[in-house]
């Protein structure tokens, strides 16, 4: 009869063996990618997204250039290669831009925040790759980034704008034609920027996470009460100073929405490290810390007050 101290040893050894023959792919798999391309666009490109602005099933692009105060949209090709930029004027310091069918008709729109303003640009599109001229709209001074959701249910897109020296977020409710409304302030931090949309507590109602900035080390989240209104945010903190962008999704698999958040030593400056907060019923837990390279030079760093 075999010991069982025997049987654990061969178990043992018949996992070894098994992982040395089968190597996880989370340890295996690489990524790699082709040498870069380089577009023109306007100066100072601070900002991209993507969609499919011309209904062809492609990926194009839409980037903010922020010293000449417009975007540029570049077609795709459908080969991974983009087509020449057109250009469209927006308002002030364009930093952000958010894409989104913003009055319904089934074609992507933009909206683009202002930071050197106190406006929100909307550019409608034709569904041809075009844009209509843009068309602002008042949120706060200095909003520096935006995002889509329908905050009060009616199906139509509203934007939420993160205005940076006035320590608030600025809620502009859609009333479903590419026209929105005088915009509703809720206080969200110190110098808030990044901001991500999600349902966070699995209440059906989508909710706010934003970055906040200027020595803070904190993440508010602001639960939405599902008529375009939020409750008083709540700070978690992420053990790093100056959180400046935020994302949403599920990245530990357990089915509710988590948060990562990039740190920066300063705005304006390259991020150094991911920090990752989970979400479980409106708890988060400590973040975990993933450093990607050494943390920046502080000095010399600009601020976003105007």
């Amino acid at each position: 009869m075999i010991r069982p101290s025997v049987w654990l040893r061969l178990l043992v050894a018949a996992a070894l063996l098994l992982l040395s023959t089968f190597p996880s792919p989370a340890f295996a798999w690489t990524v790699t990618f082709a040498a870069p391309q380089a577009y023109a666009v306007g100066v100072g490109p601070w900002a991209v997204a993507t969609g499919d602005f011309t209904g062809g099933g492609g990926l194009d692009l839409v980037v903010t250039n922020f010293l000449s105060n417009n975007i540029s949209v570049l077609p795709a090709n459908g080969d991974g290669t983009f087509g020449p930029a057109s250009t469209y004027a927006v308002d002030s310091e364009p930093f952000s831009v958010a894409v989104g069918d913003l009055n319904g008709d089934g074609k992507l729109d933009l909206a683009v925040a202002n930071v050197g303003s106190t406006t929100v640009s909307v550019l409608l599109g034709n569904g041809d790759g075009s844009f209509q001229a843009a068309r602002n709209f008042v949120a706060e001074a200095n909003p520096a980034f935006v995002a889509v959701g329908d905050f009060n249910g009616d199906g139509a897109q509203d934007l939420v704008v993160s205005n940076y020296p006035s320590n608030t977020i600025s809620v502009l409710l859609g009333i479903g034609d590419g026209i929105f409304l005088p915009p509703l302030s809720f206080v969200a931090g110190q110098n808030p920027q990044g901001i991500a949309v999600g349902d966070l507590n699995g209440d059906g109602k989508l909710d706010l996470a934003v970055a906040t900035n200027a020595g803070s080390t904190s993440v508010s989240i602001l639960l939405g009460n599902g008529d375009g209104t939020f409750q008083a945010g709540r700070t978690f903190d992420v053990g790093e100073s100056h959180p400046t962008y935020v994302a949403v999704g599920d990245f530990s698999g357990g089915g509710g929405l988590d948060l990562a958040v990039a740190t920066y030593g300063c705005f304006g400056r390259l991020p150094d490290r991911i920090r990752a907060a989970r979400e479980r019923r409106w708890d988060l837990q400590p973040a975990a810390d993933t450093r990607r390279g050494q943390r920046p030079h502080l000095r010399g760093c600009r601020r976003l007050e105007r």
